[in-house]
């Protein structure tokens, strides 16, 4: 199929679903359906395979695509994601689909494959991003607040930024566990990346107990870690 298109319709959609449905690997759905729960049906595609077909889709008139996909698969879902990321969209039409497309965001494949495809809008909009990165954060939608934690651990943990970035995952207070443990991964990068800020923020967080722990654990668990450093880190734990 040719991904390159100045025209999607509902028939190009429909040819583009059946593509995917051809390229389903049934041990790889499997295999995700442990690990990645939604409402949406699952193919068994890889990510790198979807980053293809995105990269050819935004040669052509991926605004077009993007207002007649209708994702039925967590592929789909994807895909679209991918495309909105990988765009070269002005900034300010890029937040518009960003908002719209996060609503849809049911898992954290779909959050944390969105994050990791953002990387040339963030170069060019680091702040306008980390602004738009508060309003994330106070949401109501779990989803939506783990967009902005994992987008800080992937973008912002350099000198300008760790102290704020490490006062805004304090912030965050929720019983979600997949917000739980983008909190602790994120500590845990930064750990690795700022670590001198990160100890003295370690010493008086506010995290819960478990966040806290798992944060502890992740950091544990790093090879970038001397093991001198984690046998010090266990002791900390609550």
């Amino acid at each position: 199929m040719d991904y390159v298109k100045q025209n999607w319709t509902s028939k190009e959609q429909k040819e583009l679903k059946c593509t995917l449905q051809q390229m389903a690997e049934p041990k790889y759905k499997e295999f995700n359906e442990k690990i990645v729960k939604g409402k949406l049906k699952m193919l068994g595609i890889r990510i790198p395979v979807l980053r293809k077909i995105a990269k050819e889709i935004v040669k052509g008139n991926f605004r077009e695509f993007i207002k007649t996909c209708i994702p039925v698969y967590h592929e789909e879902l994807l895909l679209l994601g991918i495309v909105i990321a990988s765009s070269d969209m002005e900034y300010n039409d890029f937040k518009m689909e960003m908002n719209d497309f996060v609503k849809r965001i049911e898992n954290w494949a779909a959050c944390d494959t969105f994050c990791s495809s953002i990387k040339k809008q963030i170069n060019k909009n680091k702040k306008e991003y980390w602004n738009d990165m508060t309003l994330y954060l106070r949401s109501k939608n779990n989803w939506i607040i783990r967009v902005a934690l994992v987008s800080m651990l992937q973008y912002y943990l350099e000198e300008e930024y760790i102290q704020k970035v490490l006062q805004r995952c304090d912030s965050v207070k929720s019983d979600f566990y997949y917000v739980k443990v983008a909190q602790a991964w994120l500590i845990a990068e930064a750990y690795i990346k700022c670590k001198q800020q990160t100890i003295v923020y370690l010493k008086k967080s506010s995290l819960d107990k478990w966040t806290f722990n798992k944060a502890i654990q992740k950091i544990c668990e790093s090879n970038r870690v001397p093991e001198g450093e984690k046998q010090e880190l266990r002791k900390m734990k609550k």
